[in-house]
Formats: structure tokens, sequence, C-alpha cells
């Protein structure tokens, strides 16, 4: 099961030391009583901060409470003033508060900037790790890997720090697990680990990057590395104790299980994993869980049970406070209703879907625009202003009677600047709307166009397959059955003879060709046992004492539909004729996947290969696969250089296809 997920860099906002989880009891009852029995300004406003960094998770009023306790403390102090301006950063941050947060980050930054000690450089890597973290959440990724690998890793290198630079190697992993770039993200998560050891430290993070790992084996298809790795968290005694990472460790438990297909282990997992995020007060922890759990229960086709947890999602605040999940609450709940026949309804939370999602895109232009005006407005307000200030003080100067006249010439001046301004903002509206119902109407002959191609291109190959089968029918019916009763009569002379000997092997071999040819034309494997086994036959069955041919599947449904079954058959038939003609290859591999409603297919072998880029090369096959290949929405692209063998690789889109056809049945 792969399971929609966003994988944010899990950044423990720190400051001298990482505070510990919100449920260990005893910790904070360390610091309260280091606090209470600190000596020195230093000794308190430390104790102060760590215990902020504890009650920040839950309860950021309480942070704050304690370091307004010690401010009047760090008076004069620049370090200890730039560390409660971070701390205060990183509450805005964790209430959401993100441009708040980076003013504060940036006026700590000013501070400790003109500290050269290693306990300064160590206070920037940790605020620049949050002003990157804030960038991330934002959407920017490119921004929060030049942030960690240009700031926080050489400023932690400098402050030569334990517990630093295994944090970063821990966030570019996180980047590249983003980016879906899993071994990059597996190295990276290693690197942590190995840097932790070597510092002897024994704490949550290197959990945290063993969970990671696992993920990433998870999402490579490598389950056995996958369990590896949460064996190895299991066999911890920190993992037995209810911590920050908990829930995420029942989440990857859950992931493994659904790769597993034990669904019924997955979804206890999942629960597991509810319990402790709702314990520990992880409400985006929660609602992800549950998210995760409606997908089970998809992939299980439980469509009732999953559309009762989308309808508890919708009014869950923490989820929905999103607006890319309201997007993605509507588009589930559209499909989980299609799934359980209620087409009206699923038709109807779709245009939601549409409409909300046109929404977004108006209100960001329309932002932007009103920003831009207020802001012109506001210049030209200012510059009027002082125009009419200026006037009034040389009107002064003459009389007073002049001043007052000038004064009411000015104000019919701006009341009539303020009229334009709107009659101006009318004018442009209505010829918004205009070209916005010219753009719907250019969209509307669009998408009827397309489906009228459609419906010619369906017809088409459903009618050269039509051929085929009458074709393939003729063939082992007519032709098959009259070679069946030539070698019959042959066989029936009495006479032995040689050369009939000969006459009748040939007739064999005649019979034999003609029910090869009308299997290919319409493999009754197809129909009976599917895509799969069809190609494993079509595979076995090409396969020469020169030439061997590799078949691998991976994740194949086999709830496709007909036509694109037969497409997928089509494409790859095609791809080992030319091999087997053309390529002299003495292996070819043959893989095929699906990935959701993506199928994949690679067809590759070691033959003499050939230039792509000499027209004369690019035959009716390829063409021919290339049709195919746009009939399911998908795209061909081929690799191959003379001597260097081919590789032909095929990405399709199933989803697309399986509604095209179902608006055509509803048509």
């Amino acid at each position: 099961m792969r399971t929609t997920l966003l994988f944010l860099c899990c950044v423990f906002f720190t400051t001298v030391l990482k505070a510990q989880s919100p449920t260990d009891k005893r910790y904070l009852d360390s610091l309260e009583s280091v606090f209470a029995r600190a000596r020195t300004d230093s000794e308190k406003i430390r104790a102060a901060v760590l215990i902020s960094s504890y009650w920040v998770y839950t309860d950021t009023v309480k942070a704050m409470a304690i370091i307004d306790k010690v401010e009047p403390l760090a008076k004069g102090k620049p370090y200890y003033e730039g560390l409660l301006i971070s701390v205060r950063a990183n509450a805005s941050v964790f209430v959401d508060d993100f441009e708040k947060g980076q003013q504060r980050l940036m006026a700590a930054e000013r501070i400790f900037e003109k500290q050269e000690t290693p306990e300064a450089y160590g206070q920037r890597a940790r605020l620049w790790y949050n002003y990157a973290f804030i960038e991330q959440r934002q959407g920017h990724d490119k921004e929060f890997l030049r942030i960690i690998l240009e700031r926080c890793i050489p400023y932690g290198e400098k402050s030569k720090e334990n517990g630093l630079l295994s944090q970063y190697y821990s966030a570019v992993g996180v980047a590249f697990m983003n980016e879906r770039e899993y071994d990059k993200a597996i190295q990276y998560q290693q690197k942590a680990i190995d840097r932790y050891k070597e510092e002897g430290r024994k704490d949550d993070f290197i959990i945290w990057n063993y969970l990671r790992m696992a993920t990433c084996y998870i999402y490579k298809k490598d389950l056995p590395k996958a369990k590896q790795n949460l064996d190895i968290v299991s066999a911890m005694p920190e993992s037995k104790e209810e911590r920050s990472y908990t829930s995420l460790y029942y989440t990857t438990y859950a992931q493994y299980y659904g790769g597993m297909k034990q669904f019924d282990a997955a979804l206890q997992a999942i629960d597991a994993g509810m319990k402790a995020a709702q314990h520990l007060n992880q409400g985006h922890r929660y609602s992800a869980l549950l998210y995760q759990k409606y997908s089970l229960l998809k992939d299980m086709k439980r469509y009732r049970e999953a559309k009762a947890i989308l309808v508890t999602l919708s009014t869950d605040q923490t989820f929905i406070g999103h607006e890319k999940n309201q997007l993605t609450l509507k588009k589930e709940m559209a499909e989980t209703m299609a799934s359980l026949g209620d087409y009206k309804g699923a038709y109807e939370m779709m245009m939601a879907h549409k409409e909300q999602n046109d929404s977004v895109n108006n209100q960001v232009v329309r932002r932007q625009v009103e920003e831009l005006e207020i802001q012109y407005r506001n210049a030209e307000h200012e510059k009027k202003i002082a125009v009419l200030e200026s006037e009034k003080k040389e009107a002064a100067a003459r009389a007073r009677n002049q001043a007052l006249f000038n004064w009411l010439l000015s104000t019919v001046a701006l009341i009539l600047l303020i009229l334009a301004a709107f009659s101006w903002l009318f004018y442009r509206n209505q010829k918004k709307l205009s070209a916005q119902e010219e753009v719907n109407h250019r969209q509307q002959v669009k998408e009827m166009q397309q489906q009228q191609q459609l419906v010619a291109t369906e017809a088409m190959l459903e009618g050269a397959e039509r051929e085929r089968r009458r074709v393939a029918r003729e063939l082992h019916d007519g032709l098959g059955g009259l070679l069946s009763g030539i070698r019959i009569k042959l066989s029936g002379v009495s006479r032995s003879d040689e050369e009939l000997d000969k006459i009748i092997h040939q007739v064999d071999n005649a019979v034999s060709e003609v029910r090869r040819i009308a299997h290919n034309m319409m493999p009754e494997t197809l129909a009976r046992f599917g895509v799969e086994t069809a190609l494993q036959e079509l595979c076995d069955s090409l396969q020469t004492p020169q030439t061997v041919i590799h078949f691998e599947a991976f994740d194949i449904r086999k709830d496709m539909p007909v036509s694109a079954q037969l497409a997928i058959y089509r494409i790859v038939q095609e791809a080992l004729s030319n091999a087997l003609r053309y390529a002299d290859a003495k292996n070819i591999v043959v893989q095929c996947s699906q990935n959701g409603h993506t199928f994949f297919i690679t067809v590759e072998d070691d033959g003499k290969g050939f230039d792509p880029r000499r027209p004369q090369r690019i035959g009716i096959g390829l063409t021919s696969m290339e049709n195919r290949a746009r009939y399911l929405n998908g795209r061909l692209e081929l690799d191959s250089q003379p001597g260097a063998g081919t590789t032909i690789h095929v990405e399709l889109d199933l989803e697309t296809k399986s509604r095209e056809i179902n608006t055509l049945q509803e048509v």
C-alpha cells in the first residue's frame, strides 16, 4: 500500500540543549528545580529556555510566560538577548505565524553575527535551521536545502557542538524523501546515524532516522530491508516508551504491513498510532494517520468505512485548515462515492472540487492585484497630500480666503479622483468577466472535440481488434481445419514413402504455424486470465535457443479495463517482434509494473541497436506502439545506439482512460 503523505522535516526547536518529549514529567521537574536553585542570571536564563522548549510543543502560553520572567535578566547581554528572541521566534512558528517567526529569527541573527564564539555559531546554526523549516512549510524545498547546506552545516562545524551536524544530515535526508530520491535520502539518514553513534549519543533522533530509512525502503518496495530497520527500532529500549516518535513508529509499521498485504495488521498499527498521537496532542500526526486509514480501507475496497473517515476528516479543523487538504478531501470523496455507485453525489462533489480549485487560483491572482493597486493608490495619495500641504502653506502666506479656496478645490479634485478610480475598477472587472466567459466557452468546445476524438479512436481500435478476431477464427477454424484434414488423409495412405512422410511433417508445421498466428492475433489467455498471464505466455512462446526472454511483473492489478489490457499486450508484442527481427539479441528483458493508476512498460535488449535519428529506421511497428500509448494517455521513449542495444520505456495513465470510458458509457 502506498499512502500519500507529506514529508515535513522534523525540526525540534532548540536553543542551548534539545528539549525532551512533552510526556517526560521527570525531565520537566528537574528543569524547574534547576531554575529555582540557579545562582547566576545566565544559569536562570538557560534553565528558562529549556523549560520553554519543553512547553512549546503543547502550550505556547506557558512557554512564553517563563521567558517573560527572565527577559529583564538578559538586558545588556547580547548573547542572551539573541537567545530569547530565537525562543520567541520558535513559539511564533508553532502557532503558524511564519512571518513574525522569520522576522524574529533575523533579528536574532543580526545580534549573533557580531559574536565569533563557538556558542554563538551554534545558535546561528539553530536559528537558520528553523528559518529553513519555515521555508519548507511554505513549499520552498530548494530554499530549504540551500539554507541547510550553506548556513546550518558550516555554522554547525564552527560550533564544534555534538548533535548539530547529525541533525542537519537527517534534515537533508528528509528533503530528498520529499523529492522521492530515496537512495540519497537513505545515504544521509545513515550518515546522521553514524554521526550520532560517533558522538556516543543515544536519543530519539536515532529512532527517527531508522524509521525514515524504513519508510524509504517501503517506497522502494524493498520490504525486507524496511523490516530490518523496523526490527532495529523495536530492539531499542527507548521504542517501548511513549515519545514524540511513537505515532511515526506505528505509521511506518502500517505502511510495511500494507506493502505485505497484511491489511488487518496495518489497520491495528494505524489505530495504535492514532491513540498515541491523540495522547501526545499531535493533531497533525493524528489527521495524517486517519487519512492513511482511509487510503488503506479504499485499497481494501471497504468504501463505506472509507467514506465515513472522509466525513470525519471534513470536520477535523487540523486537516481542513489547509486549503489543499480541502481540495484533496473533495476529490477523494467523489471517487469513493463513485465506487459506492452514488454517481450523482460523486459528480456534485467533483464539481465542488473544481469550483473551489478555480476559486483558490482566482483569489491568489486577485489578492496580488489588489495589493499592487493599494500600494499604487497609497503612493498617489501621499503625493497628492504633499502637494496640497505645500499649496496650503503658500496660500496661508497670502491670505486666509485663498487658503480656503485651495482646500475646497483640492477636496473636489480628490472626490473626482476617487470616482474615476471606482469607474476604472468597475470597467476592469467587467472586462475580466467577459474574458473569463470566453475562456470557459473555448474550454467547453475543446472538451467536446476531445470526446469526439476519443469516440473515433475507440471505434478504430475496436474495429481493428474485431477484424483480428475474425481473421484468427478463419485461420484456426478454416485453414487450420483444412490442413488438419489433409494431414489425416495423408496419414491414411497405406503406402510407406519417405517423400510422403516429409509432406506430412510439412503439413504438421503448417498447422502449428496457422495456430500460432491465430493465437498471436487474439490470445485466449488475455481474456481468460488477464494481461500478466498473457504476457508471460507471450514471452515463453517467442523465446528461442538463440534469444532468452525474461519477463518480470510487479503489482499488476486485474481490474483494469479490457481495452487497456489489450493495448498493453499489443505494445509488448510489437516491441518483442521488433527485437527478435532486427536486434540479433541474446537477452531480452520485459518489465511491467503498476503504481496506482499508472502502468509502466520497459523492454530492453542487448542487441546491435540502431540510430533512432535516422527516419528510415522508424517503422510501422514503432508508430503502432506510439498510437496505442497515446490511446492510454501515455508516452513512449526510445533509447538506442548502434552496438549498445535498445530500450523502450512506456508510461500509461489508466485512471484517465477509465474515466473516459465511464463518461462514454454514461453518454
